[in-house]
Parts: C-alpha cells; sequence; structure tokens
C-alpha cells in the first residue's frame, strides 16, 4: 500500500502546438509559391515589350488575359479538392504542373527562343512564351484556392487551443504572402531588369522548387479532410433541376412549406429590407422573435422559380433537393446584380500592372545616392506602394474610422463601403490621367532625358524617351487605388462571405474571383477597343496606346476608363438601393479527418461533421444580431460544404490579387 501511494501519478502527454509543428511546412510553401508567382509577373509588360517587341497595347491585353486565367483556375481546382481528390493531392498534383515555369526560364534564357534586338518576336518564339505562361496559370489554379484551407484543416474545431491558434495561422500567412510579394517586387524584379532576365525568371523556378519540398517534407504530419460534394456542383444541379422541371410544379401548399421549413432547419434568422434607405440608409431589421432565435425565419421572396428544384423527386419518391438546399443556392444567386455592378472595378484595378508600369518607365526613376552615384528604380517595383497602402490603410479603416462613424451614429454599411470605393477608383483614374497629361506636356516642351529610356527598345528603332519628372508622382494614383482596395475589394469579399449561408460561403466567394477573372478579360477587350478606334481616328495610325506612349494619349485612355467607372457607380447605387440584406445564421462545424502524424492526445472527435450552435453578428449591417444566451462566438472555420475558395478571415490585410 505504501508503495502504491508513493508511485509517481503518470501526467497526461501534453499536445503539440499544430502551429509550431505542422504551419510552419504551409507557411513555408505559400511564401514561396507568392514569391515565385509575383517575381514573374509583376514585371511581365516591361518583358513583352522590351524583349518580345511588343506595342504597349498587345502586352496589355495579353497581361490581362493571363491574370483573369490564374482567376479561372482556382474554380477548378476547388471543384477537384471538395468533389475528388481532396486538398492535398490537388496541391501536390498541380504544383508539379506549377513548375512549369522553368520553360518561362529557359525561353529567355535559350538562344532562339527569344527575338533579336532588331527584330519582332517569331510564332515560335511568342509560343514558347504564352505556353509557359498558362502552364502557370493553370498550376496556379489547384493552389491559390487550397492552400488557406488546408492551413485552416489542420485546425481541430473541438480543441480549444486550436480554435484560438488558427486566428494566429492567418496572421502568419497573409505576413507570409505580404513578404514574398514585396520581395518580388523589389528584388527579383530589379534583377531582371540589371542583371538576367533569364536569372530573374530562374529565381522564381527556383522559389517554386522550394516551396514544393516544403509542402512535402510536413506530409507525414498533416491532417486530412476527406472530400465531399462541391459546392459548385450544388448550385449548378439546383439551377438545372429548376430550369428542368416542368412548369407550375413549384407551387407548395402552406402545409408542405410548414413541414419542409422544419425538416430543413432555416438558416434565415431574420428578413431585413434595405428597401426605401438605399446605400445610404443602412438596412433596419426587426426585433428577432423567439423563434427566430431558434432558427427559424422566413422563405427568400426573390428567385421563386428554383422552388421547382425542391419538388423534383428521386427514385423512391424522395425530394432530390431540400428546401433548405434551394433557399442556400437562393441566397448565393441573390449576389449576382452586386457582382455584375463591380466587374468594372477589376478592370480599373488590372491598370495597375499594366499601363501604370509602362507609364513609369517613361518617367525620371533616378534616386540620388552618396558618392555622386543614383540607383534606377524598377517601374514595377512602385507596386510596392499599393501593398504598404493597403497593410497601413486596414487598421486606419477598423481601429479609426468605423468606430468613429459608429460613434456619430452614421455605422456604414458593406454596400455603403464597396461605393466609396467605386468612388476613389474614379478618382485614381482622374490622377493618373493628370499625372500623363503633364508628362506629355514636358515631353512635347522638350523636357526628356538624351539617351533614350532603354537599349532594348532604341534598338528596336523606337526611341521612347524618358521625360523628366520623377516617377514619384505616381505615387497619389498607387494610393488612391490602394484605398480603394480597403473599401471596394475587401468589402465585396466580407459581403459575398457573409451573405451567403455557411454550406454555401466557397460559391459566393467564388463569385469573388471570378469578377476579378471577367474583370482582367474586359480590360483587355477594352485595351483592344480603344486600340482599334483609336488607330482609325489617328491620322498617322497610332491612336492612344502606341508602343511609344510619348506619342500616344494614354492620358485620354485613363479619362475613358474614370468616365466608364463613374456611369458604373451609378449602376452600383440602383442596385444596392434594391439590395435586401439577409442575417444568416453561421455554425461552426466540427469537419470529420483523418490524420497522417502520429496519434496525441485529445478530447474524442465525434464520428460525423456536428454542427455546434451559434448565433453570429451579420458584418453585412452595422446592427449586431443578437446571440442566444450561452452561445459558442463564431468561429471563422468554413462549414463542410464551402472550404475550397472560401477561407478568408475578415478583412485580410492584402492587396486583392496576393489572396
Amino acid at each position: 500500500m505504501a508503495s502504491a501511494a508513493l508511485a509517481p501519478i503518470e501526467e497526461p502527454q501534453r499536445r503539440r502546438s499544430t502551429l509550431l509543428t505542422v504551419c510552419p511546412f504551409i507557411l513555408g510553401n505559400e511564401f514561396c509559391e507568392r514569391l515565385a508567382f509575383y517575381g514573374l509577373s509583376t514585371n511581365m509588360i516591361i518583358y513583352m515589350t522590351k524583349v518580345m517587341g511588343e506595342d504597349n497595347g498587345f502586352a496589355a491585353i495579353q497581361l490581362n488575359l493571363f491574370e483573369g486565367t490564374c482567376y479561372l483556375t482556382p474554380l477548378l481546382g476547388a471543384w477537384l479538392a471538395d468533389s475528388l481528390w481532396g486538398r492535398y493531392k490537388t496541391i501536390i498534383v498541380f504544383s508539379g504542373i506549377y513548375f512549369g515555369m522553368v520553360l518561362l526560364a529557359l525561353s529567355a534564357w535559350l538562344p532562339g527562343l527569344t527575338p533579336s534586338p532588331d527584330e519582332y518576336a517569331s510564332p515560335l518564339q511568342n509560343a514558347a512564351l504564352y505556353t509557359s505562361l498558362y502552364i502557370i496559370a493553370l498550376g496556379t489554379g489547384g493552389i491559390k484556392p487550397n492552400v488557406s484551407a488546408f492551413g485552416a484543416d489542420q485546425f481541430d474545431e473541438a480543441d480549444p487551443k486550436d480554435r484560438r491558434e488558427k486566428t494566429s495561422f492567418f496572421n502568419w500567412f497573409y505576413f507570409f504572402v505580404n513578404i514574398g510579394s514585396l520581395l518580388a517586387v523589389t528584388v527579383i524584379v530589379w534583377v531582371q531588369e540589371n542583371i538576367s532576365w533569364a536569372v530573374g525568371f530562374a529565381i522564381p523556378a527556383a522559389c517554386m522548387a522550394i516551396a514544393i519540398l516544403t509542402f512535402v517534407a510536413g506530409s507525414p504530419l498533416y491532417t486530412h479532410v476527406p472530400p465531399t460534394e462541391s459546392p459548385l456542383s450544388r448550385v449548378f444541379k439546383v439551377v438545372w433541376a429548376a430550369w428542368k422541371a416542368p412548369r407550375g410544379l413549384s407551387g407548395m401548399s402552406q402545409a408542405e412549406q410548414g413541414d419542409s421549413a422544419a425538416l430543413s432547419d432555416p438558416l434565415l434568422l431574420a428578413n431585413g429590407s434595405a428597401h426605401g434607405d438605399g446605400l445610404y440608409g443602412g438596412s433596419q431589421y426587426a426585433t428577432l422573435s423567439a423563434e427566430a432565435v431558434s432558427g427559424m425565419g422566413r422563405r427568400t421572396q426573390s428567385l421563386q422559380w428554383l422552388d421547382a428544384a425542391a419538388e423534383v423527386r428521386v427514385a423512391g419518391g424522395a425530394r432530390r433537393f431540400s428546401v433548405r438546399q434551394v433557399e442556400e443556392v437562393k441566397l448565393v444567386l441573390r449576389l449576382l446584380p452586386v457582382f455584375g455592378a463591380t466587374l468594372l472595378y477589376w478592370t480599373i484595378y488590372m491598370q495597375m500592372g499594366s499601363f501604370f508600369v509602362a507609364q513609369g518607365v517613361l518617367m525620371d526613376r533616378s534616386v540620388p545616392l552618396p558618392g555622386g552615384r543614383s540607383f534606377v528604380i524598377p517601374a514595377a517595383s512602385l507596386s510596392m506602394i499599393n501593398t504598404l497602402a493597403i497593410v497601413v490603410l486596414i487598421p486606419m479603416y477598423d481601429k479609426l474610422l468605423v468606430p468613429l462613424l459608429r460613434k456619430l451614429g452614421k455605422p456604414i454599411t458593406l454596400l455603403q463601403r464597396i461605393g466609396w470605393g467605386l468612388v476613389v477608383c474614379v478618382a485614381s483614374m482622374l490622377i493618373a490621367a493628370y499625372v500623363e497629361w503633364y508628362r506629355l506636356k514636358l515631353f512635347h516642351s522638350g523636357y526628356y532625358e538624351d539617351g533614350a529610356a532603354d537599349g532594348a527598345a532604341a534598338a528596336l528603332g523606337h526611341h521612347p524617351k524618358a521625360v523628366e519628372m520623377s516617377v514619384w508622382w505616381q505615387v497619389p494614383q498607387y494610393l488612391a487605388v490602394g484605398l480603394s482596395e480597403v473599401f471596394t475589394s475587401i468589402g465585396q469579399l466580407e459581403l459575398f462571405y457573409d451573405q451567403a449561408p455557411d454550406v454555401m460561403r466557397s460559391c459566393s466567394m467564388a463569385l469573388q474571383l471570378l469578377s476579378v477573372c471577367i474583370g482582367s478579360y474586359l480590360s483587355g477587350a477594352l485595351v483592344l477597343g480603344v486600340s482599334v478606334v483609336s488607330s482609325r481616328w489617328d491620322p498617322a495610325g497610332q491612336g492612344w496606346l502606341p508602343k511609344d506612349l510619348n506619342q500616344g494619349r494614354l492620358d485620354l485612355f485613363f479619362l475613358c476608363l474614370a468616365a466608364l467607372m463613374f456611369l458604373n457607380l451609378l449602376l452600383f447605387l440602383w442596385v444596392a438601393a434594391r439590395y435586401e440584406y439577409k442575417a444568416v445564421e453561421h455554425k461552426r462545424v466540427v469537419l470529420p479527418r483523418s490524420q497522417q502524424r502520429p496519434p496525441l492526445p485529445r478530447p474524442p472527435a465525434p464520428a460525423r461533421s456536428q454542427p455546434v450552435a451559434s448565433l453570429a453578428a451579420s458584418v453585412a449591417h452595422p446592427q449586431a444580431v443578437p446571440g442566444a444566451a450561452g452561445s459558442v462566438p463564431s468561429s471563422p472555420a468554413p462549414a463542410i460544404f464551402s472550404r475550397s475558395v472560401t477561407f478568408m478571415p475578415k478583412s485580410p490585410a492584402m492587396p486583392a490579387p496576393f489572396r
């Protein structure tokens, strides 16, 4: 008995930190991958014009098509991860495709794959360039939507420590993304312009190899969530079923509606209306009744033709889709008007990576150094001003502006936030137009450097001279674009995330990615149209966007964009005045998990996904939705059907393309 009393009590083994043991492999992968991507894409318009000898307009079109495809392929990667392969396999397969960026480095290094200084690119040389670019666009589609969500999978929602560490993970995730992009637009861009394009493309390829090795090295430690049904497939199936259903099938009796609603656990807590208040009124929500707090709410009155999908039967007479599933699809489709009214924003945004850079090349980029020397800033490096502006402005918005407006009794809604961003976007184009007008005025007055802007352009027979005007004049337009992102880009992201039910969040986030994609394609179409029309009007046949922008009218192109953006703003105001907010109940879901890492002591996980009751305040409006007593605070974790495209914490401190 004495020996038993003296026996040491074995303490339970402390569980290792997921953030410190597993996530470094994922964070290292993301850092290297973003460094690789922006190392080759940021300066691509300069490569196309300097090395490949393309006109500025044509180069901008090709760059817009490439960037648009980079935002289209993530929909494929998300679908494969959710439905077939799971995130781990999807990331591995597409990383192998992504490593095809080696072809880009080879195309810049091997003799014969780039034109001579006095020649234009041949079809073979163009094929080598664009094949490698679109291989990269395909590769990024499997990584962009899945790495952040795969990192979220590593944290067990049933464990309080993991829930706390998940927030820290995303803080570090966005930190490494920003650091990778910052190094890309400074160090790698400088190497490309001052040492060698082949070396400047080889460094991103090497970084991608390191990213793959880092990710694979952590394989024994990863936790895996098995694939289920893709929410993208769900939307398509519901819409198709409603479209093909016989007319008149959607009429349900009141009894059927009540039974279906009870069985499907309705997701609407309140049905507030913004009618009459519009963009500047703020939606007012009725006081929630006990029935609403418990989860009951009115069904969506719009898009009633989709109700027919709830009446489609399978063999045996069971419904193919529940009323809840149809209502979830409705909430996503109701975002389409806002989606359409914000497409042009991304068309304007894409100018930062194309014509802003081309404009900066023809300005004085030298910075004096001690000893009489000078340093020439790469024109593409000025995009870091946009990055830094966002990092600074987001905390100011969240910690200063929003509390101040609430204190003044004028809280800002998400639609108001988007609308003000569109106003700032118009201002950014007006600023860019003024800077270009003044630059052209100096050029035609003879205030330009004696030599050509670059040797390659001079060898082509075009002599675009840099004007004696500091490139720092571009800072206000970059800052304005950054401010517009804080309002419009992140506001759009939060609106799409907040106004969709948990199981449909990836579909609403897919809309955000798709809007960037379509906006980029529209930018290419707009540049092509302006080039063709302005060339016909110009007696010299050069138009507004020739190879030598000193002989063009880029300022008029920017004014044209400002006018289009103003008209788009009026359209957005009309849409916002008719948008009806929904207060949506968001639930934390414990996902089924399979582990490869050694088992560690932890509370037993449920055998299947179980929602944890939680009433979260909707961020689509300033009024908080009151929660039930004793409810658990909502987690940013996505639900089981919404993992690939969606997983974003509130207000990511990063430019839109870096997400």
